[in-house]
């Protein structure tokens, strides 16, 4: 079990290092020295089953230690040691509040007190199960999950592992226990890609999930400000699904009542730009909020072009759904061409996938039964208007109109991706995009596109 020691002065720390030393010789202590190492030790050096500060260095930022640790770790014991003046300059009432997490401790040390307290930190971490064990695991009995898609949860109902060996696993997420976006930003900066679940647990998880929002939409349980975040949810699982077990009638039925929401969710909204600023705020899209947007633009413009079939909302929403299901990076989002030569950047293994996925993802969607034709849109939503697109190289002329709609939506998000970093608005893309876009059969589309960005609505 490891212990954070915090603090910069070796006065404070000697003390306090030779009584764990003699009376806790199997909790390791891991100092962090300089500030501007917390971070990495936090997110590397762990997991921390406990925090001692020592509070009476003046550079010692003690509430917003407290805070970082928290919003990174979650709530984790603190033993606060330091004289009565730097008690009372830095000991806040947001510490106070949590007598049985927070201890404070006056300095000079005395021994039982310590004692005390680290007792009660070690029961606390017993009792909440709060040590995140290292486990010896399997590859094969596990299923991975993009780092990313955990943005989409602030808790979940089975214990999430990050890969430290080949065989051995850290427990990062505890089941049922609210965690915080900070870590999984941590997590990220440091390249981490994905986290694990427990393979039974991640299918019970899926199947479990489908049926909640079954039961959601149905009963129409859910907030309408927060209807943007159902759909993402909504859509991870049906692509989650899809790609662990298959299409059954349960996904079909939830695509269904997704497909409707989003209708309604288009026809209320005054400015497109404000649901597509709710789906991220992160700079790299993921494969849900790429479908999403996706989905969003179209039903924009099939609402500006007039077409009220609900056949024509039911292929592009699930062709928006299942765009990119065969794909596994999704930095390839941003990637429209055979041509572009940024994929060359990736693996050959993930070019020939990217060459392959437009007919993968047109197979899938022959099992949803009660939808029609959403292949030939899968099989062409890479083509081009001058041609230049694959699998088959169509131009402006060739490709129908409800796949120019297709196309022109699925890029205009590919481009969003892109200059997630850059100061271009959705109008300045739209308009870049229109000198290439507005001809032949992509004429009614663009048009479309260009009034989703007017105001009102």
């Amino acid at each position: 079990m490891k212990v954070l020691l915090i603090g910069h002065n070796n006065e404070d720390e000697t003390p306090i290092k030779k009584l764990m030393k003699i009376n806790f010789p199997k909790l390791l202590i891991v100092e962090a020295i300089e500030p501007e190492d917390l971070m990495e030790i936090l997110t590397l050096d762990g997991p921390f089953s406990f925090i001692i500060m020592a509070i009476d260095h003046k550079n010692n930022k003690v509430i917003e230690i407290y805070k970082l640790i928290n919003e990174t770790l979650g709530l984790r014991p603190f033993i606060f040691i330091g004289s009565s003046n730097s008690i009372k300059s830095h000991v806040t009432s947001e510490i106070l509040k949590y007598p049985l997490l927070n201890s404070v401790l006056k300095s000079p040390l005395l021994q039982h007190e310590l004692l005390k307290a680290v007792k009660s930190s070690l029961e606390w971490v017993k009792n909440e199960e709060f040590e995140e064990s290292i486990l010896e695991l399997n590859h094969s009995d596990l299923q991975r999950i993009r780092l990313r898609n955990l943005y989409l949860f602030e808790q979940i109902p089975y214990d999430v592992y990050l890969e430290l060996t080949p065989k051995k696993f850290g427990k990062i997420i505890s089941k049922n226990k609210p965690y915080s976006h900070q870590l999984i930003q941590n997590y990220s900066r440091k390249n981490v890609k994905y986290f694990h679940f427990k393979k039974d647990d991640h299918l019970h998880f899926l199947q479990n999930s489908i049926k909640n929002f079954i039961r959601i939409y149905e009963t129409n349980s859910y907030e309408r400000k927060k209807q943007v975040s159902l759909h993402l949810k909504t859509i991870f699982f049906i692509q989650d699904f899809i790609q662990t077990v298959t299409v059954t009638d349960e996904v079909i039925k939830l695509t269904k009542l997704f497909i409707e929401s989003s209708k309604e969710t288009i026809k209320s909204q005054e400015n497109l730009s404000d649901l597509l600023d709710q789906i991220s705020n992160n700079t790299h899209m993921t494969f849900a909020e790429h479908s999403l947007a996706t989905a969003y633009v179209c039903e924009s413009i099939l609402f500006y072009m007039g077409w009220t079939a609900d056949m024509s909302h039911d292929k592009l929403l699930l062709a928006s759904i299942l765009q990119d299901i065969y794909l596994k990076n999704d930095e390839l989002i941003k990637i429209r061409s055979l041509n572009d030569p940024n994929l060359k950047l990736f693996s050959e293994a993930e070019q020939l996938e990217f060459q392959s996925h437009p007919l993968k993802a047109a197979q899938i969607s022959t099992l949803f039964s009660g939808f029609s034709d959403v292949d030939f849109i899968l099989n062409e939503h890479h083509e081009h208007p001058t041609g230049d697109g694959f699998p088959k190289g169509l131009n402006s002329l060739s490709l129908t109109t409800i796949s120019c709609l297709f196309i022109l939506s699925s890029n205009f998000v590919s481009r969003i991706a892109r200059t997630k970093e850059t100061s271009f608005t959705y109008k300045e893309i739209v308009g870049n995009m229109k000198r290439i876009f507005d001809t032949g059969n992509f004429k009614d589309p663009v048009a479309g596109l260009v009034k989703s960005f007017k105001k009102p609505k």
